[in-house]
């Protein structure tokens, strides 16, 4: 079947516009809507539209990989070559972008390194800076933003921004700032830090905004910005259109493992794919120890380091690429390297032939209760977005990443042909996350893009603001002079500082589930740099007769580790368990199966193999009951396999269903049957234990049921109980109907005769343990001479608390104590919250 791209060809690609609307009605705001066809042809439409001598905030909002950087730089030679006089400073959001941006403007406008003023000379050298015409500072260092540890910006850069202005001033010269890559600076433009773009108010003559992944918080700081140049706004802004020239193939490498080290099998099995095809390689990790732990392991970092010699760590301690004063910088991608870490998701330009970029998003136990620990992708989708359109060539991306929610269908009928309804419900249903169905609440949901404005007012309005109200009015009629400030933030104020984190925070299609957003993007073509080639979703796992049990714990140490057990085992009851691990065994996996003394390898489907699926049983309950606090020593965990045979199965259902009311518990009509079912089996299980008789003839002494049924062993009034329980087993009972356990097979052939000594048969078998004699004793019984079975001892129904209980209804159940509860989540997860939180994670 071919992949869901095929069929998404012409569909649009959905970006953040922005419109006059966007902006406050006190600003005076254009548009332009350009479509782009050649990446020269941007800067074109940039200069024609950019009158030089006007005052205003200019918003560039363009592609990736469309010419951004080349419009950038010819700006800046228009203002340098200008008769009037300008001071132009270039914005990056991070430090390796400055030594990019000072040589560009060298190399691609011809402007001598004498008047370009890199700001990594502050405080390190006495290169002046007045005169210069062209500065490459951090927006962190315009603004004056210290950092999170810091206090104030350096002396150094205060007074590099203090004489600058000054001689602005002195000299009647103009300022132009361009701000690039602005959704990478949003943090800068706190309330706090804005007074030091005030101190610019008399000499600053335009703003440049520049992003491909505008968002709601960047609006504001337009608004701050465009505040400075007369309330004037000029947008400029181009379509989204995939480029097949420069396209890049797209392969996905969906993980069932819970939480990804550099020993996961979908990240170790596709970097050393790509070294085994003599392909350049770089890797931009979600965290930094993963990158780390990836250069440091004996497999793949020496298999790197052999291939391209010393491993680039891109990896920095410093938020947003930033470095203490006078600090050397550092951990900088470079094209010429093999480049492994975090700092590179933007700004930067993979140039590299015959290449292959990996990509590793946050894995599922990145998820928190009150913020996701998603790293460097924390911003939701523009992170995202940024991080694919760093390659600028042809070559492959590959992306390692959890599988995601379960996806809302209905809403894409609104914008979906049924043909693409259908295939990507397909291809989503195969890689989304275990098969465990979710309220629709929590359900994965599109909804565009231009809803994120109406979500943060509501939420502002009816969520935060209106909790308070009372306080508001309140603060407001009380005479607070001389007292701290105490205003509730405005709406905007709001939006810059929490809009982006609640919306990536709330809403799975924004940046909740980053792996469902990739993945509805990839399915319907929404990058311009690459197109879905490859859906890699089930890893194998293998397995060799009497050696499952080992590869079982393999597997689920591998893929669902201690965050599995401690949140699905500790508070679910056994059946809940046993479907959740079983069902994402099949779902998730390809499995294999090699019989003892064989080569080949056999493809295990489900009920396919009744050997594994007893063992799969067992090993759930060697997990599950083997947890310290239950303290059943029949189930510690082992590694050897060891039969669960019918009579067991049996013994367990009928030891949980026998002591039920029907007619008190709340189970469904389904349930009821199940347990009916068991409590006849049980029926006649009593029923010939009732009926063992004593015998002896001279020493030998011993008890008996006949071989053949006893009279009235099912009357006419129980024949009722024996239709219900055989074919409840045999119709409705999933392991036996599908050959788990035998249990009366050619059932439909027999005559009821048949059927009975079938069924008597298997109750010898499975309830009774027989005396091993090389024949059967023949005795008078019922008035005939008749083959009859001694009778050893009647085996013992387990305890409920010991057994296979599939009675009981998949649920939570809690069977341990409030306060062991409490204990082992502080401990374990910081809180019960926390806990409760990971815990309806775990069956997502």
């Amino acid at each position: 079947m071919q992949l869901p791209n095929k069929y998404f060809e012409d569909f649009p690609i959905e970006f953040k516009q922005i419109n006059p609307e966007d902006f406050s009605k006190i600003f005076k705001t254009e548009k332009t809507t350009i479509e782009l066809e050649a990446m020269s042809y941007l800067n074109d439409v940039v200069q024609k539209e950019m009158k030089i001598q006007r005052k205003n905030t200019v918003i560039i909002n363009t592609p990736v990989g469309n010419g951004k950087s080349y419009a950038i730089i010819q700006t800046i030679k228009r203002f340098y070559e200008a008769k009037e006089e300008y001071l132009i400073f270039v914005a990056s959001p991070f430090v390796s972008l400055v030594d990019q941006y000072y040589k560009s403007i060298q190399k691609f406008a011809g402007i001598p390194d004498s008047q370009i003023y890199n700001y990594n000379n502050i405080g390190r050298t006495d290169i002046s800076y007045i005169g210069k015409k062209i500065q490459v500072v951090t927006a962190n260092t315009l603004l004056g933003n210290p950092g999170e540890d810091g206090y104030k910006n350096s002396d150094a850069k205060r007074e590099y921004l203090k004489s600058l202005q000054g001689h602005c001033e002195k000299n009647n010269i103009k300022a132009v700032f361009i701000y690039d890559e602005i959704h990478d600076t949003i943090h800068n433009f706190k309330e706090e830090f804005i007074f030091n773009l005030w101190n610019w108010k008399n000499v600053i003559h335009k703003n440049f905004i520049i992003s491909a992944t505008f968002s709601e918080a960047s609006k504001v700081v337009v608004e701050y910005l465009a505040e400075l140049t007369d309330r004037k706004i000029q947008i400029i802004e181009s379509s989204r259109k995939r480029n097949p020239k420069n396209e890049s193939k797209l392969l996905l490498h969906y993980s069932s493992v819970h939480n990804f080290t550099n020993e996961t099998p979908e990240i170790r099995d596709t970097i050393l794919d790509i070294l085994k095809r003599g392909k350049n390689i770089d890797v931009l990790s979600y965290s930094k120890s993963l990158a780390q732990s990836i250069i440091a392991d004996k497999a793949l970092g020496s298999k790197l380091k052999e291939k391209f010699g010393e491993i680039n760590d891109c990896t920095s301690e410093n938020i947003d690429n930033e470095r203490p004063e006078n600090e050397p910088p550092e951990n900088r991608f470079d094209n010429d390297k093999c480049n492994i870490g975090t700092n590179f998701k933007s700004g930067v330009s993979i140039q590299k032939e015959n290449h292959a970029f990996v990509i590793i998003l946050p894995p599922r136990a990145t998820r928190s209760t009150f913020k996701n620990k998603y790293g460097i992708f924390s911003s939701g989708v523009t992170s995202i977005i940024q991080a694919i359109a760093r390659k600028r060539k042809k070559g492959e991306i590959h992306i390692i990443l959890p599988r995601p929610d379960e996806f809302d269908y209905e809403p894409l009928k609104h914008i979906f042909t049924e043909e693409q309804q259908y295939y990507f419900k397909y291809w989503y249903q195969q890689i989304k996350h275990s098969n465990n169905k979710l309220k629709d609440k929590d359900k994965v949901k599109y909804i565009p893009l231009k809803f994120q404005s109406w979500f943060l007012s509501d939420f502002y309005e009816e969520t935060l603001k209106k909790n308070v109200s009372k306080g508001i009015e309140y603060s407001q009629t009380s005479d607070r002079l001389d007292l701290a400030r105490l205003d509730f933030p405005p709406y905007k104020n709001f939006v810059l500082a929490r809009g982006e984190d609640y919306l990536a925070q709330t809403f799975k299609i924004w940046g909740a589930d980053l792996s469902a957003y990739l993945t509805y993007c990839a399915f319907t073509n929404q990058f311009v740099n690459c197109n879905l080639a490859q859906i890699n979703y089930k890893n194998y796992l293998f397995f060799k007769e009497n050696e499952i049990q080992a590869g079982l714990r393999k597997c689920f140490d591998i893929y669902f580790g201690e965050g599995y057990e401690d949140g699905l085992f500790s508070f679910s009851n056994f059946n809940l368990a046993y479907n959740n691990f079983r069902n994402r065994l099949f779902e998730e996996f390809t499995l294999k199966f090699q019989k003892k003394d064989k080569e080949g390898w056999e493809t295990i489907n489900q009920f396919n193999n009744p050997k594994f699926e007893r063992q799969v049983l067992r090993f759930v309950a060697h997990t599950y009951y083997g947890r310290n606090y239950h303290n059943q020593s029949d189930y510690e965990a082992r590694t050897e396999d060891r039969e669960y045979s019918r009579a067991e199965y049996f013994a367990d259902g009928i030891s949980c269903a026998r002591g039920l009311n029907l007619e008190e518990i709340s189970y469904n009509e389904e349930e009821k049957e199940r347990v009916l079912a068991f409590q006849n089996l049980n029926y006649f299980r009593e029923k010939l234990d009732q009926n063992i008789t004593p015998h002896s003839i001279g020493e030998d002494s011993f008890s008996f049921l006949p071989v053949k049924p006893f009279r009235d062993f099912i009357s006419n009034d129980e024949l009722p109980k024996f239709t219900q329980l055989t074919e409840y087993f045999r119709k409705n009972d999933l392991l036996i109907k599908n050959g788990v356990f035998e249990f009366m097979r050619k059932f439909d052939t027999l005559t009821l005769e048949k059927k009975v000594n079938s069924f008597y048969t298997i109750m010898l078998e499975d309830f009774f343990v027989m005396e091993q004699r090389a024949t059967l004793p023949k005795i008078n019984f019922e008035g005939n001479r008749r083959l009859v079975k001694p009778i050893q001892s009647v085996k013992e129904l387990p305890a409920i608390s010991k057994t296979i209980n599939l009675i009981e209804p998949p649920e939570y159940k809690a069977f341990v104590s409030e306060d062991y509860i409490i204990s082992f989540a502080e401990e374990h997860y910081g809180s019960l919250e926390n806990y409760y939180k990971m815990l309806s994670e775990t069956l997502r």
